[in-house]
This record gives C-alpha cells, structure tokens and sequence, in this order.
C-alpha cells in the first residue's frame, strides 16, 4: 500500500500541475462563453459514460483479478469486449441518426461539434475501461506514464490547433478534437502493451460473466443517476439560468479544486483499493478494516494540507492562474475545496457495501444528497448566482459524508485515531499559519506562489515527522530506496 500509494502520488502531482495549466491557458485561449460550453460538453460525456457504461467499468475493475487463466481471461474480456462495442454502437448510430435529423438549420461548426462530442464520449469511455484495466491489475508504471502523457498532450495538441488554426473563437473544438486524438494513442498503447486482445472472441461471451456484472453493478446504475445530479446538476441549472459566460466562470474555479482533490483521491485510492479488495476476498475482515482505516489516514495526510494551503491561497490562486475575466476572489474554489475534501472522505466509507456488493444503501445516500444539492441549486441560484451552487456543492457532499459514514459501520469500521487527527490538524495549523504571512509579505507572482507552496509542505512535512505521524512511513521509504539502490549494484558487478 504505500509504495504504490508512494508511486502514484508523485504521478497524480504532476498530473494535477498540468491540470491547472490547463485550466490557466484554456481561460486564456477561450472567452467564457466559449468555456462555458466546454464545460457543458465535458459534464455531458462524464455523465453520459457514468449511465451507460458505469456500470461496467466498476464491474471490470471489480472483477478483472478474480478471472484467473488463459480460459478464464477470454470469457472476462470477451464478454467486457462484446458489452463496450455493443453499447458504442448503439449510441454512434442513434447519435448520427439524431444530428442528421436535429441539425438540419444548425450552423455547420455546431453540427460538427456534436458529431466530435460523440466520439469523444466512445474515446472517453474507452480510456475509462482500460484504466480499471491496469489499476486493478496494478500496472502502475504504464498508468502512470499514460496519464501523465494523455494530459501533457491534450494541452500541447489543443495549444496547436489554436495558435495555427484559429479554432477558438466562438466553438471549443480544438480542446475537443485533442481529446478524442490523444485518448486513442492511449487506448492504442495500453491495448498493445497488456495484450488483452488475445483473450477477445466473440464466440466466448458469457451470459454467467454478464449475470455476475449485473448482479454486481445494476443496483449502481441508480447510484450513478443520483450522483450525476450530486456532481454536475449545477452545471444545468446555471447555464439556462445565467447563461453560458457565467457557467464558464463558475466551471474554471470550479475545475482548480476538483483537479486538486480528483488526483489526491485517486492517487491514494488507486494505491491502496487493490490490497484492501485482495485481503477482502480472503475473509479478513479485521485486516481489512485495518488497511480501509489506514487508507483514510493516507489521504487525510495528503488532503487536509491541500485544503488548508487552497483556503487562504484561492484568491491567489484565482488571480493568478484565470484570465481576469474568469476571477471571482476564489469564493468557488474555496467552498468546491470543502467539497471535494467530503466527497474524497465519502468514497472510502463506500468500500463497505461495494466489497459486500450491496450497493442499494449507496443509492438511498446518493438520493438524499442530489435532492437536497438540486433543490439548493434550484431555489437559490436565480438569487445569489452562481456561489450558491458552489456552497451547495459543499453542504451535500456533508450530508453525503454523514450517511456514509454512519450507515457504513455497520458493515465495516473506519478507525480513527484521535492522537492521529490531533497531529494531522496541528502541522495543517502551523502550515497554514505560515502560508498567510507569507503571501501577505511577498509580491505575487508564479514564482512566488510556487516559493510558498514548497515552503508550507516543507514545513508540514517537518511538523508530521518531529511529531512522529509519519515515521514508519518514512522509514519504509528509506529502506525502499536502499534495496533498489543494493540491487542496481548487484547488477552493475553482474
């Protein structure tokens, strides 16, 4: 758990530096009108890749390890095979279908917009798949290179198609184009490298592989549907509400603390989940509660100092990575920040009714906090504008923690040390103590921003290691470094 949680950090960290790059240079590429519908096109295919195939995706990275064997692979993924080009299908004809029918007095560039968001969602989807692929089966270092290469990418290729071929001033196609080309050098190399295609045949379908991901996975089609409205039913209601220039603002503030929360939740996630799911399935209760707690401390260690350093730096922030037209003084980014930080605590009370494959208590969870989000959203963002889905944002990923957490342990406990917690929240407190003077005495600039940055974490790190949070850790770190450092010299004498 923590060399792969030691692994994908670093990775996620730079994924996330990208990922706020990204959204600097796209506020500065794209008006917010033009942002706005960017923003809508991503939430669409995230929410349409969420219902349709949702739920095989889970039931892939679910069961890709318990299908062990040459005989037993072909009928896991040629029946994942069959269900992912099946659905692909349908969805590329009647989507055709439909823009032929619908556009007819459509603008050309709107047409070809919609034709390009259909193929990304089938290149979304896709990478989707494959990641659940190569997380469970815990080949971390081609995950890792792939991510980091699919967002550096996007970037570079979307900064091309702008500069040489004028392509952002009223359609946010370059961005999408870059999504669709660079998603399937992905699917490309990650087929090519795990060699899946020798076990894909249609003859081997299994209609007992389909009942066990259904079983699995259908009661999640519920919960999919209630956390699209939990996740992005703001983006719905701002846009005919508002329109599509304040939808932008709100969705690049929105976006900094989703990047930052998104890659600190799955990078320690993506760690520890496959270890956690393996001590499951061999009826070590205890040992999972051990390693489930121990996973929830990983990423309180990682996510309470990024909460802290983006409350008193969202202003900065805000500042300096949007163009001023997109700045808002950070309010979004902070109460998206709160958030992110429930909802990340959230998922990993939900291991326990996703290991027993009971998932109905999730949907009832998810129900109650899209309600009270859609009805916040609904009441008070004709009134307040677009903070109000910001602060919505927070209150029912709160309410959705606080069900999670309380009906979750009947199932399965999270222990939380309080000695723990008390050294977590002072080195935030010392932290974030010394990043507000900072900011207040230096001239901002990136280069200072980045100066206070490493100074908080270097302080953090210094306050959890004298009080003693993270000495095995560290330890195990040092000791890892020495044997691979022995073993590249046994092979240098070889």
């Amino acid at each position: 758990m923590v060399k792969d949680t030691m692994l994908y950090l670093p990775a996620r960290i730079i994924e996330g530096v990208i990922g706020l790059l990204t959204i600097s240079l796209y506020t500065r590429y794209f008006a917010p009108d033009v942002y706005g519908t960017y923003g809508i096109i991503t939430s669409t295919v995230n929410i349409s890749t969420l219902l349709l195939l949702g739920w095989l995706i889970q039931s892939v990275f679910r069961y890709v390890n318990s299908f062990d064997g040459s005989k037993k692979q072909a009928l896991f993924f040629s029946t994942s095979f069959t269900l992912w080009i099946s659905i692909n299908g349908i969805i590329l004809i009647l989507g055709l279908a439909g823009i032929f029918i619908l556009s007819r007095n459509n603008e050309t560039w709107l047409t070809q917009l919609y034709i390009l968001v259909i193929f990304m969602f089938i290149s979304y989807n896709t990478t989707q798949i494959l990641t659940s692929v190569l997380s469970a089966t815990r080949r971390t270092k081609l995950l890792l290179a792939l991510s980091i290469f699919s967002v550096t990418a996007k970037l570079l290729l979307t900064t091309v198609f702008v500069y040489y071929y004028k392509t952002n001033s009223t359609t946010p196609a370059a961005a999408v184009v870059s999504h669709i080309i660079i998603d399937a050098v992905f699917i490309l190399v990650a087929v090519q490298r795990t060699r899946i295609y020798r076990y894909i045949t249609f003859k081997f379908f299994s209609k007992k592989v389909l009942r066990k991901f259904l079983i699995y996975s259908m009661p999640l089609v519920g919960v999919n549907i209630t956390m699209s409205v939990l996740n992005l039913s703001d983006r719905y209601v701002i846009t005919p509400i508002l329109g599509t220039e304040k939808m932008g603002i709100y969705h690049a503030n929105y976006s900094i603390s989703s990047s930052v929360f998104s890659f600190i939740l799955v990078a320690v996630m993506r760690g520890v989940y496959p270890v956690i799911l393996k001590t499951w399935r061999q009826n070590n209760k205890q040992q999972t509660e051990q390693f489930l707690s121990q996973a929830v401390r990983y990423y309180l260690l990682v996510s309470m100092p990024a909460f802290t350093g983006i409350s008193i730096l969202a202003d900065t922030i805000s500042k300096l990575f949007l163009d001023v037209e997109f700045y808002e003084q950070g309010f979004v980014i902070i109460w998206v920040a709160a958030g992110m930080l429930f909802f990340g605590l959230a998922e990993y009370s939900n291991k326990a009714w996703e290991l027993t494959s009971n998932t109905k208590p999730l949907f009832y969870n998810t129900v109650i906090s899209a309600v009270i989000n859609l009805g916040i959203n609904i009441a008070f963002i004709p009134v307040y504008g677009y903070r109000a889905a910001a602060v919505s944002t927070a209150l029912s990923y709160l309410v959705y923690l606080t069900l999670s957490l309380v009906r979750s342990r009947k199932i399965l406990k999270i222990y939380f040390s309080p000695l723990s917690l008390a050294r977590i929240f002072f080195s935030c407190a010392v932290m974030g103590v010394s990043v507000y003077l900072a900011v207040n005495y230096v001239k901002l600039s990136f280069i200072s921003l980045l100066l206070i940055i490493l100074l908080g974490i270097a302080i953090y790190f210094v306050c959890l290691y004298a009080s003693k949070e993270i000495t095995n850790e560290v330890n195990y770190a040092v000791k890892w470094l020495k044997d691979k450092k022995n073993k590249k010299d046994v092979r240098e004498l070889r």
